[in-house]
């Protein structure tokens, strides 16, 4: 693992500057030290150099240069001169920043110089700041090997000298002085070890799949591989960033530079650069074998399980869940995936779960949208779940009224001969601080990873009726210019239950694709539209038109929304693949229409092909 750590450990870089004699020399920002005193600070860029890089390189110029302090003119600039050594220039930007000519503020940084220098030859001590180190921690300490350190208690700090460079180690959490002889005199710094907010792995690893995995599941396995690898101290907070995250074909792998910053009270951060190695494993397309429908009851009045099914070894389940607290009090409503085997699953998740809301298209809508997006080319997290524990797909605190929703596809890849996942209510049961951020997130998994079963996980639960084959169907239409309006029913035909109970009306989570073929036998151009009508009730949609996604407004009932325009050639024909799914909370069925566009179709419709 590549980690570049920043403001772990307080301490001065340390040079000969004479015989004998000892000088410290640091920037810190745009600010330059010698032996701890800030000698000049740059306020301007320069040539393209900024501040922070002027006071570094000026730093380490004078950190080597010997000689006498001195003052010439370069051209319109000025230049500050030690010994035989430019140290720094005066360039004009940095004289404007101060209101005053080059030469005056040459003269002025040198008088400074020059009396911190002077302190130096009469014998002045090294000086540097106070050591904060987390344990297990080294600096090294860059000094002549005429100046002597010594721990006041190496059980906390240890000095030891390799060549001719010192080095200070954080053994364990405690405070002590690092005592600095050079001969001359004699002082002593502080120091302090600190326990770390956070352990770091050896290597950040992540495996996604998918054709490709999508930046956003690339993006949510760097997350959790963040989040469950690293060890934190109680209470600590990270923050992390990443500047770019691509998608990630089949059979390849992308290792990511990832900004962290980990703090906790009473700790060392840890802060810098790690590097996140993705995988993509390579698994042949499945399509999901079987829908759950975890909506009954959609309106939930009392803590109990929802839902239960098994899923076997190498098949995949779409699971839509969707309810609302129906109930006075706020209830804890959660999804996991529970492996009660002697064997490790591995499972390829694909989610889409929406915070909860009062309105339930709008709940239905962002589940459907994050879910879409990434089945689209079955890009999925690849997460393993040990024996004996389970693993949170969603987790969520509802108030009274408010509603959830969500769709995921779970693929068994590898481990026992099925695993079981339920939906249970609870009550508003205070969580442990651990499981907090679960509760905001739509994706708890990458929050606490997985769990030792405990006496919840393994109550009892019923099979659910809910259960549907084959939740993917293919769809034919055709409209022809001159012709009926072109019309289809999506929700319409209803699948089939797996026991041949019931049947599921809406066809809400079943993935529709219908392959469209649009004919102009007429002897002019005509534009030819299709359209989204929510015929049945407040409604939205979601659909891929070929490769290009598009998503709807929520409309009220009997409003359309265009969804495709094309401008077809005299004789020609246009084929056209719809993707849509009927998503849970809106009305179902609904329509599309294929129809010649004109001002009277546009009146009162929502033309949303201008998104393009």
């Amino acid at each position: 693992m590549s980690f570049s750590s920043k403001g772990v450990g307080i301490l001065l870089c340390l040079s000969l500057a004479a015989a004998g004699l000892a000088r410290s020399v640091s920037s810190l920002g745009s600010t330059v030290f010698v032996n701890g005193r800030q000698v000049l600070t740059f306020k301007a860029t320069s040539r393209g150099v900024t501040p922070a890089q002027l006071a570094a390189k000026t730093a380490s110029k004078l950190a080597k240069a010997t000689g006498k302090v001195a003052v010439r003119a370069s051209g319109a600039d000025y230049v500050i001169k030690v010994g035989s050594d430019v140290v720094v220039t005066i360039s004009r930007p940095e004289a404007v920043a101060r209101r005053i000519d080059r030469k005056t503020l040459a003269y002025r940084w040198a008088g400074d110089l020059q009396r911190v220098l002077a302190e130096v030859k009469r014998g002045s001590v090294v000086e540097f700041e106070d050591i904060r180190l987390p344990v297990g921690d080294s600096t090294a300490l860059q000094i002549p090997t005429t100046v002597r350190l010594t721990s006041s208690d190496d059980r906390f700090l240890s000095i030891s000298k390799a060549g001719s460079t010192y080095y200070a180690t954080a053994i364990r959490p405690g405070a002590g002085f690092v005592t600095i002889n050079n001969g001359a005199s004699v002082r002593q710094v502080n120091f302090t070890c600190l326990m770390t907010a956070a352990k770091l792995p050896d290597a950040y690893e992540a495996e996604v799949t998918g054709r490709p995995a999508i930046p956003g599941t690339v993006r949510g396995a760097i997350e959790a591989a963040l989040k469950l690898q690293t060890k934190f101290s109680p209470l600590a907070k990270l923050d992390w960033s990443v500047e770019n995250v691509p998608a990630l074909g089949a059979g390849l792998s992308v290792t990511v530079p990832v900004k962290i910053n980990i703090t906790a009270p009473g700790t060392a951060p840890r802060s810098g650069t790690v590097s996140v190695k993705v995988s993509n494993v390579t698994l042949v397309p499945q399509d999901e074998n079987v829908l759950w429908y975890c909506n009954d009851p959609e309106r939930v009045e009392k803590p109990g399980n929802l839902f239960g099914a098994a899923l076997e070894l190498g098949k995949s389940a779409r699971y839509l869940y969707h309810h609302i607290n129906d109930s006075p009090a706020p209830l804890i409503l959660r999804s996991q995936i529970v492996n009660d085997s002697d064997t490790a699953a591995r499972i390829a998740l694909t989610p889409g779960d929406s915070a909860p809301d009062f309105d339930p298209v709008g709940a239905g809508m962002r589940a459907g949208d994050l879910f879409m997006r990434a089945i689209r080319s079955a890009s999925a997290e690849i997460i393993v779940i040990p024996p004996r524990s389970t693993c949170p797909i969603s987790f969520r605190r509802l108030s009274p009224q408010s509603v959830i929703s969500g769709l995921a596809a779970i693929r068994l890849i590898e481990g026992p001969d099925r695993v079981i996942v339920r939906a249970d209510a609870f009550p508003p049961f205070e969580v442990i601080s651990k499981w907090k951020p679960a509760l905001t997130s739509s994706t708890p998994w990458r929050e606490v990873g997985s769990q030792p079963l405990n006496d919840w996980d393994k109550s009892a639960f019923t099979i659910s009726d809910h259960i549907y084959p084959d939740p993917i169907r293919t769809e034919s239409w055709e409209y022809t210019v001159g012709g009926r309006m072109g019309v289809f029913r999506l929700g319409q035909k209803s699948i089939e239950r797996q026991d041949n109970g019931g049947r599921l009306d809406g066809n809400f989570g079943v993935t529709v694709n219908l392959e469209t073929t649009l004919n102009n036998p007429t002897e002019e151009s005509v534009n030819v539209e299709i359209a989204f009508e929510t015929s049945a009730g407040y409604s939205g949609g979601l659909f891929f038109i070929d490769d290009l996604y598009l998503m709807t407004p929520k409309l009220l009932p009997k409003k359309q929304a265009r969804i495709a325009l094309y401008r077809l050639a005299p004789g020609s024909t246009k084929k056209v693949r719809i993707t849509t799914i009927p998503l849970s909370g809106s009305s179902y069925p609904a329509t599309l229409f294929a129809r010649v566009a004109n001002a009277a179709t546009s009146v009162g419709q929502i033309d949303i092909t201008r998104s393009k």
